[in-house]
Parts: C-alpha cells; sequence; structure tokens
C-alpha cells in the first residue's frame, strides 16, 4: 500500500520539475532579448550625435568647394528661404521634403551667393545628397553630388565630371532634362537613368526655389 502511495507523489515531483525546466530557458531567452534591444537602442542613441556630426562637417566641406572665396554660411529659416537676399523674396519651402536646407554663402558679411542642400529619391530608394551653388543671377555654377547610396560602377557615376560637368551654366528660370523637352538638355547615362533622373529632378526643385527667391519668374 505504501509504494503505490509513494508512485503518484514521485511522478508529481517530475511533473513539477519538467515545468521548471520548460519555463527557465524561455525566461532567460526573454531577459536576453530584452537586454540585446536595450544595447542596440543605446548604440543607436550615442552614435547619433556623431553621424550628425559627420554629417555636418561634409557639408560645410562642400559648401567650402562650391564658394571658395565665401568665409560663412548662415542658414535660412526653409519657411522663409530667401529673405536674406538683398531685393530677394520669402519662399515658402518647408513643405518641400526634396530641399534639406538652403544657405546664403557671404564674403565679408556680403550675400555673393545660394547654397540648397537637396536629397532626391534615387535607385531602391537611396537618397542622392546634393548640394548646388547658384549666383545672384541664378546660375548654377558649381555643384557636389553624394552618390554613394547608388549601385557602385552606374548610379555612382552621377558624381562623376562627365554628367555634372554638363550641369554647370543652367539658370534657375528654366528646368533641365535629358529628353529635349526641358530649357536645357544633357546626355543621361546608360543603366543609371533613375539615378541621373533623380539628380534632374532635384536640380529642378531646387531651381524653382532658388528663381522665386531671386524673383526670376
Amino acid at each position: 500500500m505504501a509504494k503505490n502511495v509513494d508512485k503518484p507523489n514521485k511522478t508529481a515531483n517530475e511533473g513539477m520539475k519538467f515545468i521548471e525546466r520548460g519555463i527557465m530557458p524561455a525566461v532567460i531567452l526573454t531577459i536576453i532579448a530584452i537586454v540585446s534591444v536595450a544595447l542596440l537602442a543605446l548604440t543607436e542613441y550615442t552614435t547619433a550625435d556623431a553621424r550628425a556630426e559627420q554629417q555636418q562637417l561634409m557639408e560645410d566641406v562642400n559648401k567650402s568647394i562650391i564658394f571658395t572665396d565665401a568665409d560663412s554660411f548662415p542658414a535660412e529659416d526653409l519657411d522663409e528661404a530667401g529673405v536674406s537676399l538683398p531685393g530677394g523674396h520669402a519662399v515658402d519651402l518647408s513643405d518641400v521634403s526634396t530641399i534639406e536646407a538652403v544657405y546664403m554663402a557671404e564674403k565679408e558679411d556680403e550675400v555673393v551667393g545660394i547654397l540648397i542642400a537637396a536629397n532626391p529619391l534615387g535607385y531602391g530608394g537611396g537618397r542622392i545628397g546634393l548640394m548646388l551653388g547658384y549666383d545672384l543671377e541664378g546660375n548654377l555654377f558649381n555643384l557636389t553630388v553624394d552618390a554613394q547610396s547608388q549601385t557602385a560602377g552606374l548610379g555612382t557615376k552621377v558624381a562623376e565630371e562627365d554628367f555634372t560637368g554638363q550641369l554647370i551654366g543652367i539658370n534657375a528660370s528654366g528646368t533641365v532634362s535629358t529628353s529635349g523637352d526641358s530649357d536645357f538638355e544633357v546626355d543621361g547615362i546608360s543603366g543609371a537613368t533613375t539615378s541621373a533622373e533623380a539628380v534632374l529632378r532635384g536640380i529642378n526643385i531646387a531651381n524653382e526655389a532658388v528663381s522665386q527667391m531671386l524673383g526670376l519668374e
């Protein structure tokens, strides 16, 4: 009789141990997952400032490449871009997602040009960084293109002189394309149509903004 009573208790104890072994691994895995997510979030938080600082540094370098004689580049408020231009017009660009920033290029406190930072959407959803320099007559006289997000050897060609050199001298009062149905026509890039069109789209958007600021329309 004693053996018959003890046997169910032994089975119950084994069942409890099984339950305990079944719960603990799940708890441990949950803790590991929570810690991993927390560490990733912490890493993202701690590196965000560094990435922003690096991006700002690159922008400053590009500004100086375009306007070599300028000594300062004050930013315009996007909701009244152009207000700092002598005889210029304030334009609300706050809803123009392609335009990231507008700067005045100054030399000894005198405005000598306009800088537009734009980021049109290129191939594969990657953004193409444009820094466009215009003189006070609306002529695009220099630019830089960051196409690292595009396909190497194809889309990245939009940053090369063979393509960008065609864009020098176009005026903000007109549009540019590869199809001939615009004021200015340039040659496209074989195998990189989307990337090239993205750059031209960004320039056309910037042209319209500069044209309005300078009152060219």
